[in-house]
């Protein structure tokens, strides 16, 4: 499928926009498969992580991991619902994006008050290399942890030398990375929301 932005594209975008369209009812289905195989691949993420936590002796590494790959899944997840296009893009792309997220978010009941807005959680997770070079070279001292460990996140405060690379707390269900924090309860109830209605919709064509 040619993606190329053109003329034609974009007076079709500013036509769409200007109509209050949102998304032709024959395109709807292309965002609703989308939105599915992403909110199951964080759902399936999040139901290994609880199937470790069922298990003596887990590997910290692999519990964070689980966890990690989930809100990266709901981080992407959280694009068709707010998104405002990039800056590279003709404003009536962007104008476009725009209306088209606000009416994939009027369909998946979802508002500002979601846990799937926190923008850190799609920045966090987009190149997260870089995120780490730029915390490495603003931190001069103090006690580093590179291993993912399992730990209070209240750790952070107390001892304020310290600098975690990834610390996950079970009990608050909460994901520290590079100091960070993620509480991911809420998160994961949106995306399971979300899930449930994408797979309802792919049903009813």
């Amino acid at each position: 499928m040619d993606t190329q932005v053109n003329s034609r594209t974009i007076e079709y975008a500013k036509h769409m926009t200007r109509m209050k369209m949102g998304i032709q009812p024959a395109h709807k289905i292309f965002y609703y498969y989308s939105i599915l195989y992403t909110a199951e691949c964080s759902v399936r993420a999040f139901e290994f992580y609880e199937y470790l936590l069922a298990h003596d002796n887990v590997d910290s590494i692999q519990l964070v991991g689980a966890v990690q790959e989930a809100i990266g899944h709901a981080g992407a997840l959280a694009f068709y619902f707010w998104n405002n296009g990039s800056s590279r893009q003709p404003k009536e792309i962007k104008d476009y994006i725009k209306q088209r997220s606000e009416n994939l978010k009027n369909e998946f009941d979802l508002d500002d008050d979601s846990a799937l807005k926190n923008r850190s959680i799609r920045n966090t997770f987009e190149h997260f290399d870089e995120k780490i070079d730029v915390a490495l070279l603003n931190t001069l001292a103090g006690v580093f942890y590179p291993m993912p460990i399992i730990q209070s996140h209240k750790t952070i405060e107390e001892e304020q030398v310290g600098k975690y690379f990834k610390l996950l707390d079970i009990e608050e269900k909460c994901l520290v990375l590079l100091n960070q924090k993620f509480f991911f309860e809420n998160i994961q109830k949106e995306v399971n929301k979300i899930y449930q209605i994408a797979k309802e919709k792919v049903a009813h064509g």
